[in-house]
C-alpha cells in the first residue's frame, strides 16, 4: 500500500473541504436590527400656588427614513400649536415597507425585511389635566448579502410660553417607557439606538426681574433630563435638594456589533415626575421640550471579515495543501 500517496489523497480532500467550507461561510447571512422607542403618557405641567397659563405655543414632529438601494425619503415634518394634534405622516424607505402600519410604536414582524422607518407624533394638550402622549419610533432591519447601510430617526420638539400668576414651585410629571433592541447576525455588522429627552423652562424678554441671575448661559433655570439618577435634577445651577422621580434613564444609546450580544432595554410605563426646588416668581417664562430616536445599522459583506472558525479552516486548508505538494514525487 503507498502510504504516501494515500496520505497525499487525504489531505487534498482537506484542504479542499476547508475551502469548500471558506465559500459557503463566505455566503453566509448577515443582517442587522435596531429599534428605538419613546413613549410619554398624560404629561403635564403644574404649579403649587395660583395659576398656569400658555399663549403662543407650538409643537413640530418630523421623521425621516435612510435605506442604502431603496426608495428616497424626503424628511416630513408637521408644526401645530398647543391642542392640536401634531402628527408627522411616518416615512419608510425600502423593500420591507409595505404594511407597516402609521403610529405603530412597537417591533415590526420579524418577517419584515430590508427596511428603515422613522414616526413621531403628539397627541393632547400638555397643560390640561388629561395631559398629552407623545410618540416617537425609529427602526431599521436589513438582511443582505454585501455592503449595506439604514438609518431612521425622528424628533419632537416644542415650546410653550408659561404664566405664572403667583410664586410656585414647578413640577413636570408623565408616564413613559422605552424600548431599545440591538441585533446583528454576522462579525462586522453594527447596529446603535439612541433615545433622548429633555425638558426645560428658561427666562424669556417678559420674565421678572432676576431671572437671569439663577439661569445658566442659555437662560435656563430649571431642567429634567430623565437618566435614572435621583440626586440629579432640578436646578440648572447644581442644586439637587429635590432630585427626580425617575425609575429607569429614558437618555441612552446601546449598541452591539458582535452576534453572541445582542442589547435590549425595554420597560413598561413607569412613573417620571420632578418639582423644582425653589418657587418661581410671578410672570412669564417658556417651556421647552425635545424628545428623538434614532437608529444606525450597518451590514457589511461577510467575505470582507471571515469568522474564526473559517479563518481556522483556511489554514488547516492551506496547510494540507502545501504539505500534499511537497510530498508528491518529483
Amino acid at each position: 500500500m503507498n502510504i504516501d500517496h494515500t496520505r497525499s489523497k487525504t489531505l487534498g480532500w482537506l484542504g479542499a473541504l476547508a475551502a469548500a467550507s471558506l465559500l459557503a461561510s463566505g455566503q453566509a447571512q448577515a443582517g442587522a436590527y435596531g429599534l428605538a422607542v419613546n413613549e410619554l403618557n398624560t404629561f403635564r405641567i403644574t404649579t403649587s400656588a395660583g395659576a398656569l397659563s400658555l399663549a403662543g405655543a407650538n409643537r413640530n414632529a418630523s421623521d425621516s427614513a435612510f435605506f442604502e438601494g431603496g426608495v428616497a425619503v424626503n424628511p416630513r415634518a408637521v408644526n401645530t400649536g398647543p391642542a392640536a394634534n401634531a402628527d408627522v405622516l411616518q416615512v419608510c424607505s425600502g423593500g420591507g415597507c409595505s404594511g407597516l402600519p402609521q403610529n405603530n410604536y412597537a417591533p415590526s414582524p420579524s418577517s419584515t425585511l430590508e427596511f428603515a422607518r422613522g414616526d413621531a407624533h403628539a397627541f393632547g394638550n400638555m397643560l390640561t389635566a388629561a395631559g398629552s402622549t407623545v410618540r416617537a419610533v425609529a427602526e431599521a432591519q436589513r438582511d443582505t448579502v454585501g455592503a449595506a447601510t439604514a438609518t431612521a430617526g425622528d424628533t419632537l420638539t416644542g415650546s410653550v410660553n408659561l404664566t405664572l400668576s403667583s410664586a410656585g414651585f414647578i413640577t413636570f410629571n408623565f408616564m413613559a417607557r422605552r424600548d431599545l433592541r440591538t441585533s446583528v447576525t454576522t462579525m462586522g455588522d453594527k447596529s446603535n439606538v439612541s433615545i433622548m429627552d429633555i425638558f426645560n423652562i428658561s427666562c424669556n424678554t417678559s420674565s421678572p426681574v432676576g431671572c437671569l441671575s439663577r439661569a445658566n448661559a442659555d437662560g435656563v433655570i430649571f431642567q429634567f433630563a430623565p437618566d435614572g439618577d435621583a440626586s440629579n435634577g432640578s436646578d440648572i445651577n447644581g442644586n439637587h435638594t429635590v432630585g427626580s422621580l425617575d425609575p429607569f434613564s429614558l437618555n441612552m444609546t446601546a449598541g452591539t456589533n458582535d452576534p453572541a450580544t445582542g442589547r435590549t432595554f425595554t420597560n413598561g410605563f413607569a412613573m417620571f415626575s420632578l418639582t423644582s426646588n425653589f418657587a418661581l416668581p410671578a410672570g412669564s417664562y417658556t417651556m421647552n421640550f425635545s424628545k428623538s430616536t434614532r437608529t444606525d445599522i450597518v451590514v457589511i459583506d461577510p467575505l470582507q471579515v471571515p469568522e474564526p472558525g473559517t479563518l481556522f479552516l483556511l489554514g488547516t486548508g492551506l496547510a494540507a495543501l502545501a504539505f500534499t505538494r511537497r510530498r508528491q514525487p518529483t
